[in-house]
């Protein structure tokens, strides 16, 4: 057998452990601020979830998947001038970093952490939701 498809397995058996676990972490977040934990399971609606859990405004979540729409369907369509492509390019990065720091910020809020465990959230996005579920970590529901 081929190393290069040992190397290959591991790598996926990697992948699926840690999205399972990602998928685990949102469950238990979910059910830690009092909605039902399957709901993590529904593309596109957890995420809303997600959003409405840390009091953020629907138009996030509205525009989010405008973008992602635009980004997966029309752009790989319509012929746009390069031009066009790198402004777009950096306005999807740009409203996506803006809305991810304000997500992280209210849902660090919503669980009594503060600016170090937002850093962590922000740049080890992995680790970080699942010492949130699985911690001790209680939900506060935010202000709107």
């Amino acid at each position: 057998m081929d190393i290069s498809w040992i190397v290959v397995g591991i790598v996926c058996t990697f992948a699926v452990v840690l999205l399972v676990l990602i998928v685990i972490s949102e469950w238990k977040i979910l059910e830690k601020a009092g909605e039902k934990g399957w709901k993590a399971l529904i593309p596109f609606y957890d995420l809303f979830l997600s959003h409405h859990i840390v009091g953020m405004k629907h138009i996030w979540f509205i525009l989010e998947m405008i973008i992602w729409f635009i980004e997966t369907f029309i752009a790989a369509v319509l012929p746009f001038p390069k031009w066009f492509e790198i402004a777009f390019l950096i306005f999807t990065t740009v409203f996506t970093l803006l809305s991810e720091v304000i997500h992280i910020n209210k849902m660090c809020n919503c669980f009594g952490k503060g600016i170090a465990f937002k850093i962590g959230m922000f740049f080890v996005p992995y680790v970080f939701p699942m010492i949130l579920a699985f911690g001790p970590a209680e939900y506060t529901k935010p202000e709107h």
